[in-house]
């Protein structure tokens, strides 16, 4: 076996691909021939063998390189022409753009965006650390509040804080202003998360780089038309609808920040919100809904503010930021309080007075003791929509239950869409810490109406059978309790065209006086197509006395 040193080839099949495989011995990678050589043959071949390497790698660094030198060519040739483009935009727009005859809106003003606004014109308040949120869900956070005197408005505006213990730099986090734009003298509160579980003795701040919106114009001031500040336990959120009342054009990026303060002055929690959809357009309306995190808990609201950005939106697509210099509103006095079991939605908070459904036309039943399967005491009652002519949309309410002179808790009203004038919702009240309930107390939460035919896609509902059962219940392996139920089968039809969906159905037992004696929900029916019926059978629990008759009471959506 021989080796070709001049070529660097295999002489048994000619492949130049060898590799060492010993001190003297080389091994072909296609043939596996093996070939032994002198010492100083061998020396020579790695020299040849470490040449080719070397002049392989020069190879691909060179060509590396070539592209890596194109790559940057061309970026800075588009870099340029987008600059050069951009600019020449800017100054044609400068110079054709005018006023608006009809609305008097100053020009919009587009520039290169000033990036050497000094720093130390936002001034930063004294840092504290706050708690934000309640119990074991409390979070330690840094609240600084910061001022604009810079005299131009500041687009998001940041700043970075840097964590200390001692001399031990922790962890650093920049945070951005909770408002698009920040007024020349306006304020601002801004959060920074503290490093979890370490313990921060110092901090520093700095205001990073500043800057003008791209396009901005002044405008109006853009204010809440109705506006409502609820608390619900350690829950605030600030309520309002906005109107676009231009006639010229469309309004979009609208976002709100609330602001809450103590009767020293002190920020103890603030929040922001953005208007539902993306654009209002003229004459349009839409609602905002803040949760304002809260610290401080130990001080009450004695004052409130927001402020409201938005932008322009011209007819071909260009934003243009409506700089205002009054825009804060400020508000003494505290949020109005509800119960913390009730759902208040939107929609239920901004409704207009002509939109309300009178609480006076629903009514609570009196209660109707009965027992339990384990003959506990529980008592049953109905809600009643006594209204001739409308219907209310998603009533709730909570009932706080009394026994004698002590409280006892309180049970919520839910789960309804909506009751049509006549028809009765039942409602289970199980006492908790008194043998009975002698006394209940209702705050109904605020509710819209809507006239017939309402909301409801229309269903046939028949029952077609019951039957009497008894039943007993094992409690804790030594006690044995018999119950009386009621087997109730039918079936729901559609005699619409159109197929409906998530229907729940609740069956109720009424005695010979017509007074509630058990009900249940039955929540698990299929979609109904147009004309079709879809069979169900639901065992009632008897808690009042014996029935005499069942009721039905249906919801679709």
């Amino acid at each position: 076996m021989t080796i070709d040193l001049q070529t660097l080839k295999c002489g048994e099949c000619g492949s130049s691909v060898l590799k060492r495989t010993g001190l003297n011995e080389f091994t072909c990678q296609h043939c596996g021939s093996v070939t032994l050589v002198e010492d100083d043959i061998s020396d020579r071949l790695d020299r040849v063998l470490d040449q080719v390497k070397d002049a392989a790698a020069r190879r691909l660094a060179d060509e590396q390189a070539a592209r890596q030198k194109v790559a940057m060519r061309t970026a800075g040739f588009a870099v340029a022409a987008v600059v050069g483009i951009t600019l020449f935009v800017m100054v044609v727009q400068m110079f054709t753009r005018k006023d608006t005859p009809d609305g008097g809106r100053r020009a919009a003003v587009a520039s290169v965006v000033d990036r050497n606004i000094p720093t130390d014109g936002l001034k930063l308040g004294e840092p504290r650390q706050v708690l934000v949120g309640s119990g074991s869900s409390a979070r330690p956070k840094l609240l600084v509040v910061v001022r604009n005197e810079t005299g131009k408005p500041l687009e998001r505006a940041s700043v970075k804080a840097a964590f200390y213990d001692g001399e031990t730099r922790l962890e650093e986090r920049s945070e951005s202003l909770p408002i698009s734009v920040l007024e020349p003298g306006e304020s601002a509160p801004l959060l920074f998360d503290l490093p979890s579980g370490k313990n921060v003795t110092r901090q520093e701040l700095q205001v990073q780089r500043l800057s003008a919106p791209y396009r901005s114009a002044d405008g109006a001031r853009l204010a809440f038309s109705r506006l409502r500040l609820v608390q619900q336990g350690d829950r605030v959120r600030l309520v309002g609808r906005v109107v676009n009342e231009r006639k010229d054009a469309a309004i979009g990026g609208v976002e709100a920040l609330a602001t809450l303060y103590d009767d020293a002055g002190n920020v103890i929690g603030f929040g922001r919100g953005y208007a539902q959809g993306n654009d209002i357009a003229p004459g349009a309306r839409s609602a905002i809904d803040i949760d304002i995190a809260r610290f401080g808990r130990a001080a009450q609201v004695a004052a409130w503010d927001y402020r409201i950005a938005y932008s322009t939106i011209e007819a071909g697509g260009s934003r243009t930021a409506v700089r205002s210099a009054d825009r804060v509103i400020r508000t003494a006095g505290a949020p109005e309080v509800f119960h913390a079991d009730l759902r208040l939605s939107t929609e239920d908070l901004l409704a207009d007075d002509s939109e309300r459904f009178d609480l006076k036309e629903l009514e609570l039943l009196p209660l109707v003791a009965g027992r339990s399967n384990i003959q506990r005491p529980l008592f049953l009652t109905e809600l009643v929509n006594r209204s001739k002519e409308a219907v209310v949309i998603a009533p709730g309410g909570v009932i706080s239950r009394f026994g004698g002179s002590k409280a006892d808790g309180a049970t919520a009203i839910q789960g309804l869409a909506y009751l049509y004038p006549g028809e009765r919702f039942p409602i289970l009240l199980e006492p908790r810490d008194v043998d009975r309930i002698t006394q209940t107390r209702v705050e109904w939460k605020p509710m819209r109406r809507a006239a017939l035919p309402g909301p409801r896609t229309p269903l046939e509902v028949q029952v077609t059978g019951t039957k009497a059962e008894t039943g007993s219940v094992l409690l804790n392996f030594s006690q044995r309790f018999l119950y009386k139920s009621v087997q109730v089968t039918g079936k729901v039809s559609n005699p619409g065209t159109t197929i409906v969906g998530k229907v729940r159905l609740w069956v109720s037992l009424r005695d010979r006086d017509g007074q509630l004696s058990g009900f249940k929900l039955v929540d698990n029916l299929p979609a109904i197509a147009p004309g079709e019926s879809v069979p169900f059978q639901v065992n009632v629990e008897q808690n009042g006395r014996d029935f005499a008759s069942v009721g039905t009471l249906y919801q679709t959506e």
